[in-house]
């Protein structure tokens, strides 16, 4: 091919020697084959491959029914096809080891001729070179749910030997199945770090850090019992203000006035960034000032489609009292009484006790779980003498920042895992190196 014809830099600029490159269709044919009476409906997945649609949602936990189509409505696939979706942008071509069904959504390609081994196209069209070259071929958003089979056949395929094909697919199982295994270790470490995080801090919020002092009974059928001197209270009788809801204007009203989206509040804070900031329109505003964020301030979110975020309470810090902000409609906010720490208040209303009163005065229209103000005043918390409060915050900090640290450690040792094995697919697949010669454990 000229240079005229080959663009100056693709996925497939360097190949070795005896190697072909060759066009998408010569490679692939697409099944337009109606799906059979007795083909297993099958879902793709980034995730998870290419699984029956049942075995996807028990692994996923989905409770959404998938491609739900009529029987004479469906793509029939083979054991060894590809099939193409949205998400094909985003993670490349899925292969499917088992035949089926899917929806008329998708395309499905069927391999052409001896010389295609479908283990290796496996890998190389998962490769982040050939998906970043995809991406370059087509509007995302234009081209809708979908990538048709005139989209793939854009991008010109490697052809190494056949013997080569099955000898880089098996060495990519054996390297990437290892790989995977460490990162499925440190994934497994970080979910224990993250359950003993948790413990503790629930743990010291209901107990205290002194294990030698008694216990009492309070009387509270969410916090029977609690550390002597310390008492459980309405969150009525902790506040100085509030609830107050937050204002959203109608769509379109936009000008300088700053507000907050409800993702602003994570893990415990109000963030301040502009991925969260809305402009709104001051003059439809009443009240600024009323509505206006200072540090020490607590938003809680009213409502959200899911109710593991609906009560989740986080702390405005100081970088609110320099930056004009108010709050949208969906969050609703406290101040607390000189009694309780605004710190205390946001740990003890995401503890798991507060989470099941939560849910249980939880309401849901259209999809939406929603708390009304009434709702967060009888959320019953624990209150400590200031002085514990104090500590028990530092304490929190402490243990915490260092289980986080741990957390970071191993979160970095799994995207340096990630990035190796994506260099090796994309180097295996593109003939970067022999992995005939190549030696166990040879880095890229």
């Amino acid at each position: 091919m000229s240079s005229a014809q080959q663009p100056a830099e693709t996925w497939l600029d360097r190949i070795p020697r005896d190697w072909q490159i060759i066009p998408a269709k010569a490679a692939f044919t697409e099944r337009r084959h109606k799906s059979r009476p007795t083909d297993v409906h099958l879902t793709p997945s980034q995730k998870y491959g290419v699984l029956p649609q049942n075995e996807y949602m028990q692994i996923s936990g989905s409770k959404v029914v998938l491609n739900l189509e009529g029987q004479d409505n469906m793509k029939h696939v083979e054991a060894n096809d590809f099939i193409i979706h949205l998400r094909s942008f985003q993670g490349g071509i899925e292969w499917s080891d088992i035949s089926g069904k899917v929806s008329m959504a998708y395309t499905v390609l069927t391999p052409r001729g001896c010389m295609i081994s479908p283990t290796y196209y496996r890998w190389a069209l998962k490769a982040d070179a050939y998906i970043q070259e995809l991406r370059s071929t087509t509007d995302q958003l234009r081209d809708g749910q979908s990538i048709k089979y005139a989209t793939f056949a854009k991008i010109p395929l490697p052809l190494p030997p056949l013997d080569e094909q099955r000898a880089i697919a098996d060495y990519l199982d054996q390297e990437t199945a290892q790989i995977d295994a460490l990162v499925a270790k440190q994934e497994e470490f970080i979910g224990l770090l993250r359950e003993r995080r948790g413990a503790f801090r629930d743990n010291v919020l209901t107990s205290g850090i002194n294990p030698e002092r008694g216990i009492r009974a309070t009387g509270s059928t969410f916090l029977p019992e609690l550390p002597f001197g310390w008492r459980a209270v309405p969150t009525r009788r902790l506040l100085s203000e509030g609830p107050t809801n937050g204002f959203s204007p109608q769509a379109g009203q936009v000008g300088d006035l700053r507000s907050l989206s409800i993702g602003a509040v994570r893990k415990g804070s109000v963030i301040l960034s502009d991925n969260v900031t809305k402009f709104i329109d001051c003059a439809v505003v009443k009240d600024v000032p009323r509505l206006r964020l200072a540090s020490g301030d607590v938003l809680i979110v009213r409502g959200n489609g899911n109710i593991n975020l609906v009560g989740r309470a986080g702390l405005v810090g100081s970088g609110f009292d320099t930056e004009e902000y108010i709050y949208p409609d969906l969050l609703i906010r406290i101040r607390t009484t000189p009694d309780m720490l605004p710190e205390f208040f946001v740990a003890a209303f995401d503890s798991p006790t507060s989470r099941v009163q939560i849910e249980l005065l939880a309401r849901t229209t259209v999809g939406t779980y929603k708390v009304s103000a009434a709702d967060i005043r009888s959320i019953v918390l624990p209150l400590p003498p200031l002085d514990e409060q104090l500590a028990i915050i530092a304490h929190i900090n402490e243990r915490t920042a260092r289980i986080d640290a741990l957390i970071a450690k191993a979160e970095e040792h799994i995207a340096l895992a990630k990035e190796r094995r994506s260099a090796l697919i994309t180097a295996a697949v593109t003939g970067q190196f022999d992995v005939r010669t190549a030696k166990k454990g040879a880095r890229v």
